[in-house]
């Protein structure tokens, strides 16, 4: 695809003495440049990811990579990897620029368990190259593969014999950890000499996941040096089965069809099973689960629900109860863009009739 536009993605963990003043900085920086997309800054490091004219992130990169740690700058990046990807055809992948102060740039909600944050400086997975991964995968070497990410990223695209550990939120690690008998089963194996590799996006999970697994006792953990997106920039359709989940207006990309290699669809309709990359979200909004939907049946969940309002607005009894209903209905499908539900208990939240949605299942 060709377009003017080109996306960022990039991570550093490295102290950063004065998180509000280099907010502020890029601030001004994003705005000189037209960007948008997400930024966060903590005394830990940096988590980003940005859109812009390809120039514009050019010029971005080369200003990050002057900041090398000396008197004057906000901290030593002048290491700091960026993966790349072609942007949007005008730019509108992110919907406007934030950038913001966090206590960390990624969490895996430790304090709730009483327990210390994982610091990547001190303890971590050792970095594997996508390059021998791929040796790894040629030669039949025994090792483990653990998907960091959640659950719908997951369903869409993964590695050849990864496992999931069915995540709703990387906060959910520590718990999933301590019940789950297949990673459990996996520690085992690894402290009898079995290779464990973390994987995740970009990276950044990963840095604190290898170093938290490693904490509660798993031996040889490695993680995926640049993650899912720089082994799949290298190799294209090869290892990787499906599409990579991304946290913008794409929603999914991948490197093979701007190669013109053929990769399968993995992902499958949360409803009908049939495969599919589409995502919508449970129309219940205290809910609103990402799930895989297809075109058709998205299509007839929106008639559905449409024709309940109908009904309820047609009604001969009509009354200010039947209206509300009607206004509550439309304003969810303007927000969840469907009707479809992730569960019964979702379905019932919402207060819908058995058989005038569709369910997933």
């Amino acid at each position: 695809m060709n377009t003017p536009y080109q996306i960022l993605l990039y991570y550093k963990y490295t102290h950063v003495a004065d998180p509000e003043a280099f907010v502020k900085w890029h601030k001004e920086i994003c705005e000189q440049f037209g960007f948008k997309g997400r930024i966060l800054i903590a005394h830990e490091g940096i988590n980003g990811t940005l859109e812009g004219l390809t120039g514009h992130t050019e010029e971005y990169m080369r200003l990050m990579h002057e900041q090398d740690g000396s008197e004057g700058t906000f901290g030593n990046f002048s290491d700091m990897p960026f993966k790349t990807s072609p942007g949007t055809v005008d730019g509108t992948a992110f919907p406007k620029m934030k950038v913001k102060v966090r206590k960390e740039v990624v969490s895996l909600g430790l304090e709730r368990y009483g327990e210390e944050d994982i610091d990547p400086n001190k303890i971590t997975g050792a970095y594997l190259e996508p390059a021998e991964l791929k040796k790894w995968y040629e030669s039949g070497e025994d090792f483990e593969i653990i998907d960091m990410r959640n659950d719908y990223e997951f369903k869409v695209g993964h590695f050849k014999n990864s496992v999931n550990p069915k995540m709703d939120n990387f906060r959910d690690l520590p718990k999933v950890l301590t019940e789950s008998e297949q990673l459990q089963k996996i520690k085992k194996a690894s402290e009898e000499g079995k290779k464990i590799v973390t994987v995740c996006t970009g990276g950044i999970r990963c840095e604190k996941a290898s170093g938290y697994i490693m904490k509660k006792g798993f031996q040889n953990v490695y993680q995926l040096h640049g993650g899912m997106h720089k082994f799949m920039e290298q190799f294209p359709g090869e290892d990787f089965l499906g599409s990579l989940y991304v946290f913008d207006n794409r929603e999914i990309t991948d490197f093979a069809a701007d190669k013109g290699i053929e990769r399968p669809v993995v992902g499958k309709c949360d409803v009908c099973q049939t495969t599919t990359e589409k995502y919508t979200n449970c129309a219940n909004i205290e809910c609103h689960l990402k799930m895989l939907c297809c075109e058709a049946c998205l299509t007839d969940s929106i008639d559905e629900a449409k024709q309940l309002i109908t009904e309820l607005r047609n009604g001969d009894d009509q009354t200010k109860e039947r209206e509300d209903e009607a206004l509550a209905l439309e304003k969810i499908l303007q927000v969840a863009k469907g009707f479809v539900f992730c569960s019964d208990e979702c379905r019932e939240c919402v207060g819908m009739k058995a058989g005038k949605v569709v369910l997933a299942q």
